[in-house]
């Protein structure tokens, strides 16, 4: 009996020894850290009862008839699952190996009605619920260390009586309930809406950099180029100004002050040098509102101590010594769109505003990959 017991014993051993050895045996696949290579990914969630998705991929003039296509055949149903829709287009971005230059991460997010359903399909006990978790992921969530930007956009469907529940929906579903909730009154609207999301975040994900080539300069000179036309410096209300020294051999100009500009290359630039020329490049050079500027009547003048005058450089001409190279930082945007049979006629028009979207998006990043 003991001798049985030992032999089963035995075997049990042997069985595990040999799983243990099998199991040593799997390969592990190393975890691949490389990242995405640059440009403009897009993501779709079409929602009603169910959810309609096209994953993240890079648009550009080449792949932007599939998200269209897609777009077209995206078909009306009963439902609205809209905070689900939400949420799912938050996972893609989680989910997504991101681009190293990546500097624009958004959700654009439009509907005609309240939620039903969504949180059966998850593990909360509510809509309000699931709501509030959303929004909690929407302020707190970084995707490749950047916040995420989300928008609303609504149109209210006769059939939507709380009128509050509505509004609280598009300013939950948004980062920035001040600026990036638009409630509009018809669908026309809102295509207007989605053209204009576009073009931002277009700009958000484009720097304007401008370069300024002069001869280098005596130290401690006073500089300041004007962009605005003017004939007389001190008339100018779009400047940069600033002190040129020269440091371990190359020209710089220090305690830079931006007036009508912006731009993110800060209080000090180091130039690169041109045999006597300093090319000076601000990065995102842009007028305070963001929309790109114009080199066309750069001017440059010198700060003079002993008239206390600025002396126009007539050598200086923005054909010979200004450009402007668009550099194109990575984005990642998920559009959700309401799919739900209660947008009746409007359908169609939402779906034509959606692939306006894309083409705004895709032109800008013509030639990109």
């Amino acid at each position: 009996m003991n001798m049985k017991k030992n032999i089963v014993t035995l075997s049990a051993l042997a069985l595990v020894v040999m799983l243990t050895t099998f199991s040593g045996c799997k390969k592990v696949q190393p975890k691949d850290n490389t990242p995405a290579p640059e440009g403009l990914y897009l993501g779709i969630v079409g929602f009603n009862n169910e959810l309609h998705t096209m994953p993240l991929g890079l648009l550009n003039q080449n792949t932007k008839h599939n998200f269209e296509n897609f777009v077209d055949n995206l078909a009306m149903q009963n439902g609205t699952i809209l905070y689900h829709a939400v949420n799912t287009s938050l996972n893609s971005l989680s989910n997504a190996k991101v681009p190293e230059n990546l500097i624009n991460v958004s959700v654009v997010t439009f509907t005609d009605g309240l939620d039903q359903g969504s949180y059966i399909l998850s593990n909360y006990n509510s809509g309000s619920e699931y709501l509030a978790a959303v929004n909690s992921r929407i302020n707190n969530d970084l995707i490749g260390g950047n916040n995420i930007a989300a928008y609303s956009i609504g149109v209210r469907g006769s059939d939507v009586a709380d009128i509050d529940s509505f509004r609280n929906n598009l300013n939950k579903l948004s980062s920035d309930p001040e600026h990036n909730v638009f409630e509009v009154s018809n669908i026309n609207e809102a295509s207007e809406k989605f053209a204009e999301i576009a073009q931002q975040l277009y700009n958000q994900s484009t720097f304007y950099n401008v370069t300024l080539k002069l001869p280098a300069q005596e130290p401690n000179t006073k500089i300041r180029f004007t962009f605005d036309n003017v004939n007389e410096a001190d008339d100018s209300e779009c400047y940069i100004e600033g002190t040129y020294i020269r440091t371990n051999g190359k020209g710089q100009l220090t305690q830079i002050q931006y007036v009508g500009l912006e731009s993110i290359s800060g209080a000090s630039v180091t130039a690169t040098s041109e045999n006597i020329f300093d090319v000076f490049a601000f990065k995102n050079l842009t007028d305070t509102q963001g929309n790109q500027i114009s080199t066309d009547y750069v001017k440059q003048w010198n700060w003079v101590e002993s008239t206390q005058q600025w002396q126009y450089n007539s050598e200086f001409t923005p054909a010979g010594n200004t450009e402007i190279v668009d550099e194109y930082k990575s984005a990642m945007i998920m559009l959700v769109l309401d799919c739900s049979s209660s947008l009746g006629n409007d359908f169609t028009t939402m779906k034509t505003a959606a692939n306006g979207f894309i083409e705004t998006l895709s032109g800008n990043y013509n030639g990109r990959r």
